[in-house]
């Protein structure tokens, strides 16, 4: 069975705006099927550094996050590809980025990324279907998708300011020119 995602644009981007904004401001985390249990307990088990290594790689050689969000998650500034929001001083929670991240935004630029979104994996409620509002991206498994949101979490998401010990992670050079400016 092949049904199509009809919503229209308008409903379906308001809704997820919406939800978006709302739920990390109260404190809910908006949950699909891509989202899983990572631990038993209530307590959130932080990432290893392997991981977060690992989200480093998607981020800047498979997800290509880097040319909308910038190097350090900071805002794109546009040019050959659209400009992202920053991340750095995004206020929505890591559950509801993984699923950004995996489903994309409807009525945005934002691709989906999860391989097998709306169609065998479910987004915004479609399975076996093609969503008519948000384009493909890069696909990525859901390890990678982990990994990804690993790596924002730890080195990305709340921090203002960017330092000199995230750049050089980043181009894996002490002596990398375009860390001169940062301390």
């Amino acid at each position: 069975m092949n049904t199509t995602f009809s919503l229209p644009r308008a409903v379906l981007t308001v809704a997820v705006t919406a939800a978006l904004c709302l739920f990390p401001v109260t404190g809910v985390s908006i949950t699909s099927a891509v989202a899983q249990d990572t631990a038993s307990s209530s307590e959130p088990v932080a990432p290893t550094e392997e991981q977060i290594k690992a989200g480093l790689n998607v981020w800047k050689n498979r997800g290509g996050c880097f040319n909308c969000h910038g190097d350090f998650g900071q805002g794109g500034e546009g040019g050959h590809f659209p400009a992202g929001p920053s991340l750095r001083k995004s206020a929505m929670d890591l559950d509801t980025m993984k699923m950004v991240i995996s489903c994309g935004l409807p009525g945005t630029k934002m691709p989906y990324n999860l391989e097998g979104a709306y169609v065998t994996e479910e987004c915004y409620g479609v399975i076996d279907g093609e969503p008519m509002d948000v384009s493909p991206g890069t696909a990525l498994s859901t390890q990678e998708i982990d990994d990804l949101v690993a790596y924002i979490g730890a080195r990305v998401h709340g921090q203002r300011r960017i330092t000199k010990d995230q750049c050089v992670e980043y181009f894996d050079d002490a002596n990398a020119p375009e860390c001169l400016a940062y301390r």
